[in-house]
């Protein structure tokens, strides 16, 4: 048992020990989503355990805590990744190791009430997120049982983020909730369509991978040819220094609406369009360059895998709009943000260590590097909740104008600027993470506000259009004004 998380916020757990026994096992190469995750660890170290992923599963109705500790250990016999050790070789190569049985501690926390275990299991969550995992000799996740009066109220697990992505945290939260209310564990595992971790390297190796990875690099090194070489500069002396601004904006989510439904522009679209044309307005290069974490959720063997499938895409834009360009020109940027971002998704899934020596030789032939420091992760239909402004939604506060809240991060691997779009009851918080050495505070507050509007303004421009066609005489319907974009669920 590892003592140091035992204790929280005055609370002492109860450590039950369960074991698993005959579960399949087994070694062999990592997959490629596991080695980029790994890899990007490796560079945040000793920061690492901000990679550190969660799940907050409400347990209703409340279930006598040993049916919920059975539960648990069901989780760990449906998918191998909770049993899967990787381990990095002193040459830096990577292999994957699955334990068919061992012995896993469930930690069991007493509080008073629904409100007290609601705020216990928060505290759990984020005091075992900020400890970091022995990824080679532990397996990668924690679990903890929030009880009321005998009964599991509240269950949290804590990931290492190389045992799963967002997508895959959806499925631990379905796959949990059945568990908890009786579902056999031997029943999920066999109706799960989904690859586990060694036959998803398996397909990776074969004849098919190995032609889907060729093609995904060959669309990156083709991309990036004319690509900037730095879109930030970064300013005298300043050092690299990570800071996030959270904005809470009560208008985006009828925006966007506004935007899908009458002008049929997929939100996912409009969203990579605005953050596109801010930061090409930002870095004063027209051609916007973005990482998009892609699920790669669209094989099917993959849908209903909790692995880490996703992997980043390659986003270009050419978004530069003119200045004083109106809300036409945004939307028909929308528009071409769609068609880029489909060929983005389908070549988001490569072999990631043959790609960066794919680039360092495109570098050396440029003769200059590329910038691929910006991120872009849309988080909207994941099990996953926004930064500090999720407080004051729970607490049933809803803001009447934007709202920017900031916070102070620990190192980040390889960022200038990294994009997170997330679901919420009224607001879809949008967080802007930035390298202050190379965007100051004032400007990324300026990024996130002219995020909010290009979006706005356009649907108000589209309700504009749509009240004056509707006063003329034998107005119809607005025309249909294009095809739709790609759903935002194509995104992990």
């Amino acid at each position: 048992m590892r003592t140091e998380l035992s204790e929280v916020a005055g609370h002492t757990a109860r450590a039950v020990t369960v074991g698993i026994a005959g579960a399949p096992a087994g070694r062999g190469p990592v997959t490629w989503g596991q080695w980029a995750i790994r890899r990007a660890m490796l560079d945040t170290e000793p920061d690492d355990h901000g990679t550190n992923v969660k799940l907050l599963v409400p347990v209703e109705p409340a279930v006598p805590a040993g049916r919920a500790v059975d539960a648990v250990r069901g989780l760990l016999t449906v998918y191998d990744a909770l049993r899967t050790r990787v381990h990095v070789d002193g040459d830096g190569a990577m292999h994957q190791e699955l334990d068919g049985g061992g012995t896993f501690d469930v930690h069991l926390f007493d509080a008073e009430d629904a409100d007290a275990a609601t705020a216990l299991a928060d505290a759990v969550e984020r005091r075992w997120r900020a400890v970091r995992f022995a990824y080679d000799r532990e397996w990668p996740v924690r679990a903890a049982l929030v009880c009321v009066d005998g009964k599991a109220v509240r269950a949290v697990l804590v990931l290492a983020h190389v045992a799963t992505d967002a997508m895959g945290l959806t499925l631990l939260y379905r796959a949990l909730t059945e568990l908890l209310h009786g579902a056999d564990p031997a029943a999920l595992r066999a109706a799960s369509r989904g690859h586990q971790p060694l036959a998803e390297a398996g397909f990776q190796a074969s004849e098919k991978g190995r032609r889907r990875d060729a093609a995904a690099r060959r669309h990156w090194v083709e991309s990036l040819r004319d690509a900037p070489e730095r879109l930030f500069v970064r300013r005298p002396g300043a050092r690299p220094r990570f800071r996030q601004a959270v904005l809470a904006s009560p208008s985006l989510p009828g925006a966007l609406r506004t935007l899908e439904e009458r002008r049929r522009i997929g939100s996912s679209a409009v969203l990579l369009a605005a953050a596109s044309a801010v930061v090409a307005r930002q870095s004063r290069h027209d051609r916007a360059v973005f990482q998009v974490m892609v699920s790669n959720r669209f094989q099917p063997a993959l849908r209903e895998a909790v692995s880490t499938v996703t992997l980043e895409g390659l986003f270009t834009l050419d978004a530069g709009l003119e200045p004083g360009a109106g809300p036409a020109a945004f939307e028909a940027l929308a528009r071409r943000a769609a068609q880029a971002a489909m060929k983005t998704y389908y070549h988001a899934y490569y072999d990631k260590s043959a790609l960066l020596a794919d680039l360092r030789g495109l570098d050396e032939r440029r003769g200059r590097p590329t910038d691929r420091t910006c991120w872009y992760n849309d988080l909207r239909d994941m099990i996953t909740e926004a930064r500090s402004v999720d407080r004051r939604e729970h607490e049933g506060v809803r803001p009447e104008k934007s709202v920017i809240e900031w916070q102070t991060l620990g190192r980040q691997s390889e960022t200038s600027v990294a994009w997170h779009v997330y679901r919420s009851r009224h607001f879809m918080p949008v967080s802007l993470t930035v390298d202050t050495g190379l965007i100051d505070e004032p400007a990324a507050e300026a990024m996130l506000t002219g995020f909010e509007a290009l979006i706005v303004d356009a649907a108000r421009a589209v309700e504009a259009a749509d009240a004056v066609e509707a006063a003329e005489p034998g107005a119809g319907p607005a025309a249909d004004a294009g095809a739709a974009g790609p759903s935002r669920a194509a995104l992990a």
